[in-house]
């Protein structure tokens, strides 16, 4: 894809999300948004050269590996047609994400806005829940802490 077709998607994506009453919606990088909802740090990235739009959020950091984490996740993934939650082990930090693609030719205003609100509430609600059960942090506690350069560093290494 041509770097200037990109880019078009890219702002396209961005004014899509800047229009929805998203929390505090920021742009941390040119293909990088990011916002929260309660406890849920959301982002997503404009993929251009894969041809799709990826919602993540880091739901629980330092959580400890256990048998009953990893069929929870299974069971969880078992029953989702898209999304996704994994462990990723960063410097010694193990972190729970998920994560949802679409492909960039069903992104529409509305369905930015849907799938936005869709992520962000589920994963407000699976944050807490699974560190109540299986213990580590709410992530958005490690994220009021970064500077945003911090915050740019940890996405980079974790998404890429």
């Amino acid at each position: 894809m041509e770097r200037a077709a990109a880019s078009d998607i890219i702002e396209t994506c961005w004014g899509y999300l800047s229009k929805t009453s998203v929390v505090n919606p920021r742009r941390i990088r040119p293909e990088v948004f990011v916002w929260r909802r309660g406890s849920a740090q959301m982002v997503l990235r404009v993929n251009p050269e894969l041809s799709n739009v990826t919602f993540y959020s880091v739901l629980v950091s330092d959580v400890r590996p256990s048998d009953a984490l990893f069929r929870h996740l299974l069971q969880y993934n078992a029953l989702q047609r898209r999304e996704a939650m994994g462990l990723v082990e960063r410097e010694g930090r193990l972190y729970v994400v998920m994560k949802y693609t679409l492909e960039l030719e069903l992104v529409t205003a509305s369905s930015i806005q849907r799938h936005a609100y869709a992520m962000q509430e589920v994963a407000d609600q699976l944050d807490t829940e699974l560190a109540g059960t299986y213990g580590g942090q709410l992530h958005y506690e490690d994220w009021k802490k970064l500077d945003q350069s911090g915050v740019d560093t940890l996405l980079g290494s974790l998404f890429g």
